[in-house]
């Protein structure tokens, strides 16, 4: 090979690694009893082993610290003291402020905005242990027997519980969504790092696949997302040891109920009986060039009942872009039905099946199917702002 080519090949290696190093200064105010303490500048790698890194130290001084250097950038680092306690920032191009007692940082657009989310993350986390602690104190004492017997027999326990349980359950989405907030950037990785083992692991798939390749390929989100898989399987291999064969039997048949309709094929058709009692075909209303939400209900199911204004603001935001609404109740009597239609302002096409577990194997109710203007099935289980997401997608 010509030697010229090689000088200039390495040339252009060492111009493209020098253009990515980057100086940065961060100047700090510590507290007090830090004072003539070491603290440690380290850099969270996203190495093959996505590590730490020990980049610099320094000694606070009558309540001060600076750290400057040269590295890659963007990158995230922690400053952590002896103590091991971690302040986190992003190194970056300009003059950073950290203010280790209060924990802040700034002086740069990145960590300007870590700082907002940080901020943003702490209040949703502060929530969650407020409610936590509200659980504990509703089941002190409590056997699984007695809770379980409470749940089906004591009506205002199970309203307590079922309050709790549903703002728990909010807080966890704040959680998604704050991180979905800074999915294409490097705030949104760190803040994977401290919230993302507390997501859903469909709501961290389905994550993955909606950010930038810089936030899931990178190997600090890589790692949590292999231990909550990893935490996922445990808990799968824990139920079902303690399963009884009966338990065993009722999943299988809830398995090969689920498995009646797929993503990808087409929704299965059958007779369904209108408002006026008059017998029609599914196929009638679906694959008829609108997307359509299938929605499986009945009036007595509280779940559903509480899901519905959902469903309503949903059919109200999309019905003029070509988005329709068909719900499917499972009722054996006609008069409930009606007036839970009315005093629920469903105003949209209702019909009425009651043998739906056997025919589209619903097993549990509230469950829907977004099936596409051919009539193919493209989601299901969307419930909440998963609904509105799906559709957002769509229609705007």
């Amino acid at each position: 090979m010509n030697k010229r080519f090689v000088f200039w090949g390495i040339f252009c290696v060492i111009a493209i690694f020098s253009s990515a190093q980057e100086k940065f200064s961060i100047r700090g105010i510590a507290n007090e009893e830090l004072n003539n303490q070491l603290l440690y500048l380290c850099l969270m790698d996203d190495g093959e082993k996505a590590k730490e890194v020990v980049l610099d130290s320094t000694k606070v001084k009558k309540g001060k610290f600076s750290f400057s250097g040269v590295c890659q950038m963007p990158n995230i680092a922690l400053i952590k003291d002896m103590d091991g306690e971690t302040y986190p920032l992003i190194l970056e191009k300009g003059k950073i402020s950290v203010n280790i007692a209060a924990n802040k940082r700034g002086g740069t657009p990145l960590n300007d905005s870590l700082n907002i989310a940080l901020n943003r993350m702490q209040l949703i986390m502060d929530n969650m242990l407020k409610t936590s602690d509200s659980i504990y104190k509703l089941m002190t004492g409590m056997k699984s027997e007695e809770f379980a017997d409470k749940m089906v027999n004591d009506t205002a326990f199970r309203a307590r519980y079922d309050k709790i349980e549903k703002k728990f359950l909010a807080q966890i989405d704040s959680v998604s969504h704050c991180i979905k907030d800074y999915k294409n950037t490097i705030v949104g990785i760190y803040l994977f790092t401290v919230g993302g083992m507390m997501m859903p692991f469909d709501d961290m798939k389905a994550l993955m696949e909606e950010a930038s390749p810089m936030f899931s390929q990178n190997n600090l989100v890589k790692n949590v997302m292999e231990k909550k898989n990893q935490a996922q399987l445990r808990m799968k291999a824990n139920v079902e040891k303690r399963m009884t064969p009966e338990q065993r039997e009722e999943k299988k048949k809830r398995q090969e109920m689920d498995a009646k309709i797929k993503i990808g094929e087409r929704f299965p058709d059958a007779n369904v009986r209108d408002n006026a009692g008059n017998t029609k075909l599914l196929s009638d209303y679906v694959g008829k060039g609108k997307y359509v939400l299938i929605d499986f209900w009945a009036s007595w199911c509280g779940p559903c009942r509480h899901e519905m204004p959902n469903v309503k603001a949903a059919y109200e935001k999309y019905a003029s872009k070509g988005f329709e609404v068909i719900s499917i109740s499972t009722d054996r009597k006609l008069k409930p039905w009606r007036d839970a239609i009315e005093e629920l302002g469903m105003n949209w096409v209702q019909l009425l099946d009651v043998d739906a577990s056997d025919i589209y194997g619903i097993y549990a109710i509230p469950r829907t199917f977004l099936v596409d203007p051919t009539g193919i099935v493209i989601d299901k289980n969307l419930r909440g702002e998963k609904l509105e997401e799906a559709l957002s997608k769509l229609f705007e």
